[in-house]
């Protein structure tokens, strides 16, 4: 059985534990909190969460185990068949990564876990955010989903992206990125209503409540 190691804290254990869920796998929750630190190192070689653990070994990196997750349920295709269109999927992917989710993640301290805002920091984050918004309106498609027709892992990467980046935005900047994004808002609700992931959202709520209540 495959171990998922993390918390439902973070955004990229949703993602992962969404997608397994909708895939059809059978898999054991380990929570663990990040940490740069033996023993979790041999696990996760730079200490982040989601990690899982299989028959052949170790795991990390969220698109790394979304595409080896695909892999093994090719029956229930979340992924681009079409070499080309695989290509652009995985394009819409990295800049959703690195422009929207990796660079709002900056100021998740001052956020989410009641640090002081770091104006410099945020001067330097928003003009690559927005670089990134008009990126991924450009590479969407919302018909209904971001590829199309079909959901694809690109779906559940960006959702949970923009699930915690519109919050940073918004706070951070008084920034609706919604109103940037031709159809986020449908596609935003549409995901919502998947019942894999209100189970999900319901599980990563109670788990910031906790954290906040110390």
């Amino acid at each position: 059985m495959i171990k998922l190691y993390g918390s439902a804290i973070s955004n990229y254990y949703a993602m992962v534990k969404v997608f397994m869920l909708e895939k059809g796998f059978d898999f054991e929750e380990v929570y663990i909190a990040p940490t740069y630190s033996e023993p979790y190192l041999e696990l996760s070689p730079m200490g982040k969460i989601p990690c899982i653990e299989v028959d052949e070994g170790y795991l990390s990196e969220t698109t790394a185990i979304l595409g080896f997750l695909e892999s093994c349920v090719p029956e229930v295709p979340m992924m681009e068949q079409d070499g080309f269109r695989r290509a652009q999927m995985a394009q819409l992917i990295k800049v959703t990564e690195l422009y929207i989710g990796t660079e709002s993640a900056r100021l998740n301290g001052y956020v989410f876990f009641g640090g002081d805002l770091n104006q410099a920091v945020a001067d330097n984050v928003k003009p690559t955010m927005i670089k990134g918004v008009a990126a991924f309106n450009r590479l969407s498609n919302f018909s209904p989903y971001l590829m199309g027709a079909e959901i694809t892992m690109a779906d559940f990467f960006a959702y949970y992206t923009f699930m915690t980046a519109r919050i940073i935005a918004k706070k951070t900047w008084g920034w609706d990125i919604a109103a940037d994004i031709d159809g986020l808002r449908d596609w935003l609700t549409l995901m919502s209503e998947r019942p894999m992931i209100a189970q999900m959202n319901k599980e990563h709520r109670a788990a910031i409540e906790k954290m906040q209540l110390g």
